[in-house]
């Protein structure tokens, strides 16, 4: 029986994907670089987000040079952006579905504290979850880091580990999730393809968060 679900929070719960393109786009096309669509841009993005910016052509010494200033710019557009932005389909049915079942719920996220903290108060969804995890705003650019984050919270959970899901809307969560031995969950129509996706493995592959339900259900 799963008894704590692990969120990430971009792509997953909020559906942002199209305005972080949008931002994306507005960075290339000041730096003099052409814009992605949604497909190429499913195709293309990773994590660290370093990694993303020099498959899209920005040297090593850019990056190294402005990246803190890339990071300030993009916060600065997606705050207020993101203020218009609901939750993606079924997820507040399945967060009420997990409520009335005393299934806890954990974020797990690269974004912001600040940042997250203010989009559930705006949203009115903060009181189902227990904690929130969240990163600094430059260290998304540098390095990869939930796995240890999660390895850590199921290291310390009081659950087994077979009681213990994850679900993301790319290769991260499940890459993660497997080191941790837990269940995987990943969702299409986030900020990855469908065919990356599938290539990580999860347990699971849904395209609609109240799927999550059947799962929790039979395991």
């Amino acid at each position: 029986m799963i008894k704590l679900v692990v969120f990430d929070w971009n792509g997953v719960l909020i559906a942002d994907t199209q305005a972080t393109l949008d931002i994306d786009n507005h960075i290339f096309r000041s730096t003099g670089r052409k814009q992605i669509d949604i497909k190429t841009y499913r195709e293309k993005f990773t994590m660290p987000v370093r990694d993303f910016f020099v498959a899209m052509g920005f040297s090593e010494e850019e990056i190294a040079r402005e990246s803190r200033n890339v990071q300030k710019l993009f916060h600065s557009i997606y705050e207020p952006r993101i203020a218009k932005i609901r939750t993606r389909g079924g997820a507040r049915q399945l967060l009420q579905f997990l409520k009335d079942r005393n299934i806890e719920a954990v974020i797990l996220s690269n974004h912001t504290k600040e940042g997250l903290q203010n989009q559930l108060e705006r949203l009115g969804i903060g009181h189902h979850f227990s904690r929130v995890i969240t990163n600094d705003m430059h260290a998304t650019m540098e390095r990869k880091n939930k796995a240890d984050k999660l390895a850590y919270l199921v290291k310390k959970s009081s659950y087994k580990k077979n009681e213990i899901l994850i679900i993301g809307d790319s290769p991260e969560e499940a890459e993660a999730g497997k080191r941790a031995g837990i269940r995987t969950v990943a969702i299409t129509g986030g900020y990855y393809s469908t065919r990356r996706l599938k290539e990580a493995k999860p347990d699971y592959l849904i395209h609609n968060l109240l799927d999550m339900i059947d799962i929790i259900k039979k395991v």
